[in-house]
Parts: C-alpha cells; sequence; structure tokens
C-alpha cells in the first residue's frame, strides 16, 4: 500500500494510524481532521506525513481510505471525497453497524457514476470507554475479530486487500454479510451495553449507602456503561430492529427468573444459573 488516509483519527482513526506506522504498511500516511487546532497536536505526535481539515490535501493521491468517523458523518464526508478520489481507490470503515453504511457507501458511488472506486466494509471489534487520539494505541487491534462486510461496489482485489490490512493490523477477519453483522453484533455488543447501562442505573446511586459494598464484580459489569453516550445512542438507533429483538428476548429471560423467584422454584433457578455458567465456557473455555 502506498498511500492510506485516514479520516477522523480519534481512538481507532488514531490505533489505525499507529499501527500502520509501526508496522510499515504505507510509504505515507495522511489525516483528516475536522478541527483545526487538532492539526499542530496531530503534526507533533510524527505519525503521519500530510495533516489537515481539507480533504484536497489529504484524500487525492490514497490507495486506502478509511473512515473512521460515527455512523452519521459517513454521508456528508464520502459526499466531499467521491468526486476527488483518485481512480481504483479503494474506501473502507469501521462503523459498528454495518447494513445502513454499506448501503449508503454503495449507494452513493453508484450515482456518482465512480465505478472506479471500491467500497469494502469492515468494523474490528475493538475500543475502550475513553476516546480520542490521545487514547489510541499500535497495539489496538492486536488479537481482535474484524468483520469484512463488502457490497455491490466492492471488487475481489478491494476485498482481498481490505482484508490484509487489518489482519497486518493484528485482526483476525471474518468475512460476512452486513445484515447477518448487525444482528450478531446486537447480541454480543449493543444488548450487553444497554445491560451494563441498566445496572449502573439501578445499582449505582451514588446517593445511597449501597455504593459501599459494591466490589469488583459490579464494576466489571458497568464498565461498558462508560462509553460515550452520543456515540452510543446512535449506535443502538441505527440497529434498532436487531437490538429491539435480542432486548426482547433478554427481557423475557428476566421476566422468566422473576417469576421462578416468586414461586420459589429452586430447580428452575439452577437449571437457569448452570446453563448460562455452561454457556459462557463453551464459548470461552481459555478465560
Amino acid at each position: 500500500m502506498n498511500n492510506i488516509s485516514i479520516i477522523g483519527p480519534g481512538l481507532l482513526g488514531g490505533s489505525v494510524a499507529l499501527a500502520s506506522k509501526k508496522f510499515e504498511l504505507a510509504d505515507r500516511i495522511s489525516l483528516w481532521v475536522r478541527r483545526p487546532a487538532a492539526v499542530e497536536e496531530l503534526m507533533d505526535a510524527n505519525i503521519a506525513e500530510i495533516v489537515s481539515n481539507d480533504f484536497n490535501e489529504v484524500i487525492p493521491d490514497s490507495d486506502l481510505i478509511v473512515l473512521a468517523t460515527p455512523v452519521g458523518a459517513v454521508g456528508e464526508i464520502l459526499s466531499k471525497i467521491i468526486p476527488i478520489a483518485k481512480s481504483n481507490a479503494i474506501i473502507t470503515d469501521l462503523c459498528s453497524v454495518k447494513k445502513c453504511v454499506v448501503a449508503l457507501v454503495d449507494k452513493l458511488l453508484s450515482n456518482s457514476n465512480r465505478e472506479d472506486l471500491n467500497f469494502v466494509g469492515a468494523h474490528p471489534m475493538a475500543g475502550a470507554e475513553v476516546g480520542g487520539f490521545i487514547n489510541a494505541r499500535a497495539d489496538l487491534f492486536s488479537g481482535s475479530v474484524c468483520a469484512i462486510t463488502p457490497g455491490i461496489t466492492s471488487s475481489e482485489n478491494s476485498e482481498a486487500v481490505v482484508y490484509k490490512f487489518w489482519e497486518e493490523l493484528g485482526c483476525r477477519c471474518i468475512k460476512i454479510d452486513a445484515s447477518m453483522h448487525d444482528e450478531m453484533v446486537a447480541k454480543v455488543s449493543h444488548l450487553p451495553h444497554l445491560i451494563s447501562s441498566a445496572l449502573a442505573i439501578t445499582s449505582l446511586d451514588d446517593k445511597s449507602d449501597d455504593v459501599k459494598l459494591a466490589g469488583p464484580g459490579i464494576k466489571g459489569m458497568t464498565r461498558v456503561a462508560l462509553g460515550s453516550p452520543d456515540m452510543w445512542a446512535e449506535i443502538l438507533l441505527q440497529n434498532k430492529d436487531s437490538v429491539e429483538k435480542v432486548l426482547s428476548e433478554h427481557i423475557d429471560s428476566i421476566s422468566g427468573v422473576l417469576k421462578h423467584l416468586k414461586d420459589g422454584q429452586h430447580e428452575e433457578i439452577l437449571k437457569f444459573l448452570n446453563k448460562a455458567r455452561e454457556n459462557r465456557i463453551n464459548c470461552f473455555p481459555s478465560d
């Protein structure tokens, strides 16, 4: 890869930049930032040859363009990138929801008559409760799974390039349909965030003496509730159908336990707890 451009070098985008530099994945790394004040900060970090808030200084020579922006900003940014991107450039992203993003990008590329551009969606299952470039790390993606979600504007070559790129950043890649991706992350990422947030609201009232007895269990279970509320509200709404389905299933499960408690059904409660323990051991046997 000759030139890589990263649009939005926050926690994830910044980590892509740091890892790309560490593993020498490009001859030139360019960063686009929205805030002019961030240009000097990132130039001082010495991870990119170009840092600018002007797309014309970042995009035209890029072979791979990485969108590290919120889902809601993808359309606006792509409308500025598409007209100035070089022929045969490949575009990928890091968005947590794929169906709407892949559909949007495919539509924008098709309507712009840029058949020479390819988009391949991606979602590395990595992150932290804190954001911003200050928390970016070159090893953030090491050992993580990355979902690769091609669309109608993907080509065999562009898929291979994006697949290899994420592998070189340290990920284990899985190619998957965008709709299936959204259903899966609703279960293993979006629902856990809602549960963590609900637990924090129910159990962690700082005006209550209950918190004095809080141990590592509840601290660990509510850790993900520290994530950006703005970002997570957008993610949940963008994947609302899948989240509604799994949230309803979870409510049914909890309602069943509540009934067993009311009825004093020891065997049913034991069955519930044993099944939970068994699932955890089977899915993560080495933990």
